[in-house]
């Protein structure tokens, strides 16, 4: 079989030798690629001195059916975003994304929406947007392109507004004792989403709470709440 060449970010790798690197890339056409780069750490070779995360690049790889890691031969890196390195709230804000984006693509369809929902969501960071505004718009995009984005009853007045985790859609309070209930803010937050307005306007406190409410109904869906999250909200999420 051929070797197939992708643009993929890379979100995660671990040394397998002195030389070698398993990575996980998202791929703008093959979901989420395992692999196994051989001599990756190697200068000058193929995979220009390795992988690290958070970087964009053209890669070649071999796919058999049933195989966990794939063979890796090629990596181009053409990117990197460099603010999560320098800024510890774009940092929580880049491994918040990484995590989701792994999560909810393994096994999954593949969806080209979940590779640019993460790339815009890193461009973001990079371009200085709000972390907790760029991460908010992240999960949701990603939720999206899985399919679990949440329904937004624009109809529920402001002061009763509530989120159901169990439906994952907004209701009204008085009727879902058990809901999560919503601030003001928070729904104009959701309802700017559903509107996909870029050039909305909202306080820092209301992006944040807005992803924290995005992040628990994500790990509703998962059944656990991704390993890095106790570091992106340290404040912890609705139950």
């Amino acid at each position: 079989m051929p070797p197939l060449q992708t643009t993929g970010i890379c979100l995660r790798q671990w040394p397998f030798s002195e030389t070698s690197q398993t990575v996980s890339i998202l791929t703008s056409d093959h979901g989420v690629v395992r692999g196994l780069a051989k001599g990756a750490r190697r200068t000058p070779g193929s995979f220009g001195g390795g992988f690290e995360p958070l970087t964009m690049g053209t890669l070649v790889f071999f796919h058999k059916a049933g195989r966990e890691l794939e063979t890796l031969s090629e990596w181009h890196e053409s990117k990197s975003w460099r603010s999560p390195r320098r800024n510890s709230a774009a940092n929580r804000a880049a491994l918040g994304m990484v995590d989701l984006t792994e999560k909810l693509n393994r096994g999954a369809e593949v969806d080209q929406r979940a590779f640019w929902a993460l790339h815009d969501g890193l461009e973001a960071l990079e371009t200085g947007r709000l972390p907790d505004e760029a991460l908010c718009r992240t999960l949701w995009n990603l939720l999206n392109a899985a399919g679990f984005g949440p329904l937004v009853d624009e109809t529920i007045p402001m002061d009763h507004a509530a989120f159901d985790p169990e439906a994952g859609q907004v209701c009204d309070f008085e009727n879902n004792s058990g809901a999560w209930r919503l601030s003001p803010a928070t729904l104009s937050v959701l309802q700017d989403l559903v509107r996909e307005n870029q050039s909305s306007s909202h306080e820092p406190a209301a992006w944040s709470k807005s992803a924290r409410l995005l992040a628990a109904w994500s790990s509703r869906i998962l059944g656990e709440a991704p390993p890095s999250w106790s570091w992106t909200f340290p404040s912890g999420l609705p139950e």
